[in-house]
């Protein structure tokens, strides 16, 4: 419903203070307030129809929502007003170039879209010359909420005009997030419609006005008096810095008025729009996104698709020498801004693309993207998923195909973000941007035992440098190549030239604990307790000819009682194993020592952090000389064993990288250089006596001299018992 009224209108010469608006408007007063109408032909008063109606929503709870509810950000308005007026300039030239417009208003005027201000008015306004509204147009439109003349537009079978961007009609009312009173002039741009111009004015109350106006230009004006919260809009610098950030890429002109003066400032374009670019371009735009003025991309990826969705977008692999930090920050910001018909909706895309590859740069904009209300938060989560499934999988195989181009400019890649895609694999295992986690191991390269030192290959490679026969693909994790290589845990390996997967990353042993394998090949660690090392597939080597010792059964099950006796609830099995060629023993358990070295260290500082509970598995090398001979003193020596025991179960322990305070073996080894020393002066531990007097020290040849040589000696009066009782071993 409405209501018509006569109001008297004085002239703009008895009007009051000078608003900032378009030239060919002057205040008026209407109704006693200040408000923008057309000055009259002549001074002098004359009849003026303003309509009032209520809103086809009805209440102001729904306009409180709409103002407090679906924007978090003050500024989306600009937004949401820069759309509107692109879309308005867009059907403009869709119907001029169709011919379903044939005679236009203010034809010789361009299409563009300007942005002014007044900070002493409070004022901000935004002007376009596009399409406009007739009377009919304006109170359909701007008094229903969610009525959107571009989803109209559309669905009336104008399928052709693609570039629409705004389709819920709701991002007008975003102007009462920070605007007490609302005034938009508008004028058709179809002259058949009729030449006259309307004022629609509200307050968010639950009510409009209607009026009409003269002199009013083609296309919409948009008028807002600022809230007193929200004065910062009224600043030239905070609405250039706004305007700047959603509308960078509008496919028409934006301008700011600085004294007076229209300033374009979306001067960059929207490349990932274009079919193709050149190399220049793509420079420019990459240091454009990246907001430097130095450095080119590494790699260059254009996508374009209609399928599953439509989808342009550009992307850039910043150079590997500047990627950032290898520790992710607590929120990584997304590289890749997030576009809807070249306005932007989300700065950074995240709910698009995952914090893995935050480091990229580049630009989506998808057409079939539908937005709430709010274009920051998405309303489909479906769709958003099938957006974010196909941009990940095509930049993950962008990156597959140019490591088969370049191999080595593939490897300065990985090295600078492999950190990055191996935490894509973990992602992927909390179901995060899931089934990506096969497209990322073809992108992982490592170092290899059998290969020379940097020399990465894959995980495909390595499988086809394997043995015949073999299924499992060997790894180990460890600080850096000399230790792996050394390590007791890669003997065998070595021994049997096999190829180990060498993996120096922290982050590697949650990576392969991630994922259960290769294609059919298992990932086996060379540390790990697992029995099917698959040793079987091939002979070593023979390092010499000589017997070796073996240990009898009876001494193998007399050793094991004697060291688990020994070590107690340190280790829950001793077994004795091939795997080991030059190391007397080895220690495994149900996780690796790299992952248990790497689980203390983030546990530091608890006080019981679990990881002395889970027991370990001694491995012992039944050929090895240290070995046979601990089995020959058992019963001889047991001391001495029992020091050899904790010696060589912590000797293990050192290797495998898992001791946790080494001072505990300082006792220890006084003790055993206490026995190696008395061992050089004939004591015998078993009987705790020396088996001889230790020689006297020969004199040296001196000179005769005249008194002869004292041969009583002070040790004389200990030699004959053969026991040195002014020296006890183990009395230091």
């Amino acid at each position: 419903m409405h209501r018509a009224v006569r109001v008297p209108v004085r002239c703009a010469g008895r009007a009051g203070r000078v608003l900032p608006c378009h030239p060919r408007l002057r205040p008026l007063r209407q109704l006693g307030q200040p408000g923008l109408v057309a000055a009259a032909a002549q001074p002098g008063w004359r009849s003026f129809s303003t309509e009032t109606h209520e809103f086809k929503a009805e209440t102001k709870k729904l306009l409180d929502i709409v103002a407090k509810s679906l924007y978090t950000d003050k500024e989306v308005f600009i937004r949401e007003l820069i759309s509107n007026a692109s879309d308005a300039c867009e059907k403009l030239r869709f119907l001029q170039g169709t011919q379903q417009i044939k005679d236009v208003n203010d034809a010789e005027v361009p299409l563009e879209v300007t942005l002014s201000v007044s900070e002493s008015d409070r004022k901000f306004v935004i002007e376009d010359s596009g399409i406009g509204m007739t009377h009919d147009e304006l109170v359909e439109h701007l008094g229903t909420i969610a009525k959107s003349g571009s989803l109209d537009f559309l669905q009336r079978g104008e399928s052709d005009a693609s570039k629409i961007i705004g389709q819920f009609g709701v991002g007008f009312y975003s102007t009462f997030v920070v605007a007490d009173k609302v005034e938009v002039y508008t004028k058709t741009a179809d002259k058949e419609k009729g030449e006259q111009g309307y004022l629609w004015t509200s307050d968010g109350s639950g009510s409009f006005t209607v009026s009409e106006v003269d002199d009013v230009p083609r296309g919409t004006r948009i008028e807002l008096t600022l809230k007193d919260d929200a004065t910062e809009f009224a600043k030239l610098a905070t609405v250039k810095k706004s305007a700047q950030k959603f509308s960078s890429f509008i496919d028409f002109p934006i301008n700011v008025k600085e004294d007076g003066d229209p300033k374009p400032i979306n001067k960059q374009e929207a490349l990932w729009m274009k079919s193709s670019a050149t190399e220049e371009q793509h420079l420019e735009f990459f240091r454009f996104l990246s907001g430097n003025s130095y450095g080119k991309p590494y790699y260059t990826l254009m996508y374009q698709t209609d399928a599953p969705l439509s989808i342009k977008s550009c992307f850039y692999v910043p150079d590997p020498d500047n990627a950032p930090s290898r520790v992710f920050t607590k929120d990584p910001e997304i590289g890749i801004s997030l576009h809807s018909r070249r306005v932007m909706v989300k700065k950074h895309a995240d709910g698009v693309i995952p914090k893995w590859l935050h480091w990229m740069k580049g630009v989506v904009d998808c057409e079939d993207m539908p937005m709430n209300i709010s274009r920051e938060n998405m309303q489909d989560t479906r769709l958003m998923e099938k957006l974010s499934m196909a941009v990940v999988r095509r930049i993950l195989r962008f990156l597959q195909q140019e490591a088969k181009k370049d191999s080595e400019k593939y490897n300065k890649f990985f090295k600078g973000y492999s950190y990055f895609l191996k935490a894509g694999i973990i992602e992927d295992k909390e179901g995060n941007f899931s089934r990506h986690k096969d497209d990322i191991l073809k992108l992982l390269r490592f170092e290899c035992s059998n290969k020379p030192k940097g020399e990465l290959v894959s995980l495909e490679e390595y499988m086809s440098m394997a043995k015949e026969g073999q299924q499992n693909i060997y790894y180990f994790c460890c600080p850096d190549r000399q230790t792996a290589l050394s390590s007791p845990y890669m003997e065998q390996f070595v021994q049997r030239q096999r190829n180990v997967l060498l993996m120096y990353e922290d982050i590697d042993e949650f990576v392969v604990n991630a994922i259960e394998g290769f294609k059919d090949s298992k990932l086996v660690s060379v540390d790990s307790a697992d029995k099917n090392f698959e040793l079987d597939l091939d002979k070593p080597e023979e390092d010499d000819k000589e017997d070796k010792r073996e240990l009898t059964q009876q001494e193998k099950d007399e050793m094991q009682k004697f060291i688990r006796d020994v070590l107690k609830e340190k280790v829950q099995e001793v077994k004795f194993s091939e795997r080991l060629v030059n190391s007397p023993a080895l220690v495994t358990s149900v996780i690796t020592p790299h992952m248990r070295k790497m689980m203390k260290s983030l546990m530091a500082g608890k006080e019981n952090d679990g990881l002395g509970n889970i027991p370990m598995t001694l491995e012992l090398s039944p050929k090895h000389h240290i070995v046979t001979t601990l089995a020959t003193i058992l019963a001889s020596n047991e001391p001495v064993a029992r020091i050899a025991v904790e010696q060589l179960y912590d000797n293990a322990c050192i290797a495998a990288g898992t001791l946790d305070d080494p001072r505990v073996l300082m006792s220890r080894l006084n003790k055993v250089l206490e026995m190696f020393v008395y061992q050089g002066a004939g004591f015998d531990y078993a009987k705790n006596e020396y088996r001889h007097e230790i020689p006297k020290a020969e004199a040296k040849e001196e000179a005769p001299s005249e008194s002869p040589k004292d041969t009583s000696g002070s040790s004389g009066s200990s030699g004959s018992s053969g026991k040195f009782e002014e020296i006890k071993p183990g009395s230091s």
